[in-house]
């Protein structure tokens, strides 16, 4: 591998800013990295402009992704076209009034009914998102593979579908090593652990979903180094 991609939302995007995946590069003999995280971005995004990023290269690349929270979701409603993003604008970024992130045509009623609509289903369908966020990665992990990328993952914070990770249909994840723990494990906590320090904004929610400041990478970066290399993720295939 000659490039190091990171990708995932805010608290992807604070380990970079921290110059985290510089550290990760280094430690990995790697000498090109590469920051996609946007504050705000859901699965969906993050999976997306990975595989985006992976057919635009030429070089064999290892990404390092984070995912979201399972309840962000995106429209492409974007008022403007990014060259890389497209239209693609996460419901983190939906707040009223006056948002000039948002089309004309789309309106503060608009944002209020999706919203409403989908706060009403997301309260019993952890299990359905679940599988489909599964599903979305192995194929998303399978393709770089295929194509001579190498890929890990693992969840940031804390999250809802805790307690449905043990039930036999979410076996594909457990059985994926590019997959930390199944996303059993949880980054942000892990770290809470290992006691570096967090945003002092962020005090006010709990341990699991807090910033890490930027520049408190190394534990985390241990671990990854670690576990790339127990399980020799350049090697690996599904």
């Amino acid at each position: 591998m000659t490039r190091l991609v990171v990708n995932g939302c805010s608290y992807m995007s604070a380990y970079s800013n921290g110059n985290g995946h510089l550290d990760l590069a280094t430690r990995l003999n790697i000498t090109t990295s590469l920051d996609l995280a946007i504050p705000g971005s859901c699965n969906s995004r993050i999976m997306r402009t990975t595989l985006k990023d992976s057919y635009q290269t030429t070089e064999k690349t290892l990404y390092i992704i984070g995912l979201t929270f399972l309840s962000r979701g995106e429209l492409p409603i974007n008022a403007k076209e990014d060259p890389f993003e497209g239209r693609w604008l996460s419901t983190q970024h939906f707040q009223f009034p006056g948002n000039d992130k948002v089309a004309s045509y789309w309106t503060e009623s608009n944002s209020k009914k999706y919203m409403d609509l989908k706060n009403r289903t997301d309260i019993s369908t952890v299990v359905d998102r679940l599988e489909q966020l599964m599903y979305s990665l192995t194929s998303m992990i399978g393709d770089l593979l295929h194509r001579g990328h190498r890929v890990l993952v693992f969840r940031q914070p804390d999250d809802v579908y805790d307690s449905e990770l043990d039930h036999s249909k979410f076996a594909p994840l457990k059985n994926c090593v590019n997959i930390i723990d199944g996303l059993k494990w949880a980054a942000i906590p892990w770290q809470a652990d290992n006691n570096v320090k967090f945003s002092p904004e962020d005090f006010k929610h709990a341990s699991g979903v807090r910033h890490v400041l930027p520049g408190e990478h190394a534990p985390l970066n241990k671990f990854l180094v670690e576990y790339i290399n127990k399980h020799a993720l350049y090697l690996s295939v599904l």
